[in-house]
């Protein structure tokens, strides 16, 4: 989680010193243990540095290889080193930093180095002798890195920040980026800013003086399948890769802790955690630090009795901070300067006040279940197979044990996970005419109008989710059509405390193995996610293993937007002049006149709060105005 800066001078002009240390000063909160930059001819590089491994404690960035022509900076955990070492040259040892892995990769595969990586990194290397620059970001965009690019310059930097003031780049609204945030819709290269990107996952670049080209170094396969001899075979599979991407993610020099929210994917990973732990004779992880939200008042939400589960196990720690009485918008405005631009969830400060607890306790690493749901999967659209299929006896027997699973009528599920799926995608495309009208309603008319809001909204979210059709497609749907903005988001926020959070599920070697099993193994005798219960047996306890649901917080902004923030709302949103260049307010008030009366849905009250949060955002930025 340490952060990288850039600039290329493309017209082959020299760079200012002074011009790399600005930019890189702009995101020294990334970076407590040491900052640096270097600079030569057109090119600049910067680094703000956070220890986090045992090997980034001997590591210095940028850093110049003399003898190959190769300088490097990074942000990168690479969790193939062993791997790696043999074949490039080198040893797997402490004084070996990962960025030199990467470099020594580079030197050995050129472009093709990131094909050959497994871990999180984002890097930038200036190849003298080709006199251009080469970049990559994992699998996943764990690690985020925005970019500008003309004829004249190339900027990059993990955070948008360092362009701020740089007068190279027009600072205006990207009204795209707005409207597909107030639909709920996302382009994971657009931000709230003209002309400045991010670069998606498995993107790799090359930039020299006149020519510059972004391509798509990994792709997961959409016909991949993965035929085992019996369910065992599956299982113990699993059971290894999810074991080893743990394990990879333990690598650290510093106290780790583990966001515990008592569902199936983070309640895993501490106890599978706690496994590999035991297993090690000389850990330096005298216990296991979880934390947890939990809640007083809104009971429906609070999940104490799974998350006790887990921490009463010897050698877990537990800590908690309670979210009852957190308004929405508590400590906005320093959020939003991370944030850097509006983002989707309403919960940040809670996470906020979690995160804060961790750095108290001194953690630097954190281990999350992010990412769980879409790689595991829920195993949709597998009752509509077997229909379609004809297998209508093992429909009967899954649809009856999901009934029971989920206390749902056997009718009803038949309906929804059934026939529905299997309605043509024209005559499906009709039925969602009333959602794709709640997905646009909000917007200033002229804008949806001018920026041709309906078919933006269709061609990004309509069409793919409906040609989903199978569970296998829609498996493929979530895990390379899913937005990054989570990510990005955490990343951003938890930078705020010097922490680096660190993502199992999103394991290359786990999404692979998981979106190629059959369906029968992700839903199975009426349960959803079922190759990580049945694997998880012995480790995880069984009310967690075989719950069937997970608590919602949706309760808690339904009562606390309007607890904390009714006058906010009433006083500075409802009516605000600024806002009708993007908003519609008569609808907006529309919808907040059922939410006070108690009528509205949650994902109008979401409404409210994303256009609030933009005006937060907008009312407070001096850069686009």
């Amino acid at each position: 989680m340490s952060g990288i800066t850039g600039i290329f001078r493309r017209d082959g002009r020299d760079v200012d010193p002074e011009d790399i240390k600005k930019m890189n000063e702009k995101i020294a909160h990334r970076g407590p243990d040491g900052s640096r930059t270097w600079c030569e001819g057109p090119v600049a590089f910067g680094h703000q540095m956070l220890h986090t491994t045992p090997e980034s404690l001997h590591e210095e960035l940028p850093f110049e290889d003399k003898e190959s022509g190769l300088v490097i900076t990074a942000d990168a955990r690479i969790d193939n080193r062993k791997e790696l070492a043999p074949t490039l040259g080198i040893e797997d040892k402490e004084h070996v930093s990962d960025s030199y892995f990467i470099l020594k990769a580079y030197e050995k595969w050129g472009d093709k180095c990131p094909e050959e990586l497994l871990g999180d990194f984002a890097f930038v290397i200036w190849d003298k002798n080709s006199e251009k620059l080469f970049g990559a970001l994992d699998h996943v965009g764990v690690k985020p890195l925005y970019y500008f690019l003309s004829k004249t310059y190339f900027f990059f930097s993990t955070e948008i920040k360092p362009f701020f003031d740089l007068s190279e780049i027009p600072h205006k609204l990207n009204q795209k980026a707005l409207l597909f945030y107030l639909m709920d819709v996302y382009d994971n290269e657009l931000t709230f800013y003209e002309d400045i990107y991010s670069f998606s996952p498995a993107n790799s670049f090359s930039i020299d003086y006149n020519h510059n080209e972004i391509i798509k170094y990994w792709e997961l396969n959409p016909n991949a399948q993965l035929v085992m001899d019996s369910e065992e075979d599956y299982i113990k599979t699993f059971r290894s890769i999810f074991s080893t991407s743990i394990n990879c993610r333990l690598r650290s020099a510093y106290p780790i802790g583990f966001q515990l929210s008592g569902g199936l994917d983070s309640s895993s990973i501490v106890c599978m955690a706690k496994e590999i732990m035991n297993k090690k004779k000389n850990t330096s992880f005298d216990s296991i630090n979880t934390f947890s939200y939990v809640f007083d008042e809104f009971t429906q939400c609070d999940e104490r009795y799974y998350i006790k589960k887990v921490t009463d196990m010897d050698g877990i720690e537990p800590h908690f901070i309670v979210g009852d009485n957190i308004s929405p918008f508590e400590q906005m405005r320093t959020i939003l300067w991370y944030q850097e631009q509006p983002f989707i969830t309403p919960f940040m400060t809670i996470l906020w006040k979690l995160y804060k607890k961790m750095q108290r306790k001194d953690i630097r690493i954190v281990l999350s279940g992010s990412g769980g749901d879409a790689v595991i999967s829920y195993g949709t659209n597998y009752l509509r197979d077997l229909a379609a299929s004809f297998k209508w006896k093992k429909l009967i027997n899954e649809i009856n044990g999901y009934s029971n699973r989920v206390d749902l009528g056997f009718n009803k599920l038949f309906l929804w996970n059934v026939i529905f799926p299997l309605i043509p995608k024209n005559l499906k495309n009709m039925l969602f005419l009333s959602e794709k009208k709640s997905k646009t309603f909000i917007l200033n008319k002229d804008m949806a109008r001018q920026l041709n809001a309906k078919k933006l909204w269709e061609d990004f979210y309509l069409d793919p989710i409906s040609e989903a059709d199978t569970a296998k497609k829609y498996h493929y749907y979530l895990l390379t059509t899913e937005n990054l903005s989570p990510l990005r988001m955490l990343d951003k926020t938890i930078s705020a405390f010097s922490i680096e959070p660190r993502y199992p599920f999103l394991d290359k070697r786990l999404i692979e193995f998981c979106y190629a099993i059959p369906t029968e193994m992700k839903f199975k005798f009426g349960w959803s996610r079922y190759i990580l219960r049945i694997a998880m047996s012995g480790i995880l306890p069984k009310e967690i293993q075989w719950r069937a649901d997970k608590a919602i917080l949706s309760p808690v902004l339904e009562k606390n937007l309007m607890l904390f923030e009714k006058s906010f709302l009433e006083e500075k949103i409802l009516n605000n002049k600024e806002l009708k260049e993007y908003i519609d307010l008569d609808s907006l008030n529309s919808i907040y006149q059922e939410y006070s009366k108690g009528i509205a849905s949650y994902e109008s009250i979401r409404r409210i709060w994303g256009v609030s949060l933009f005006f937060w955002w907008f009312n407070g930025n001096d850069i686009i105005k």
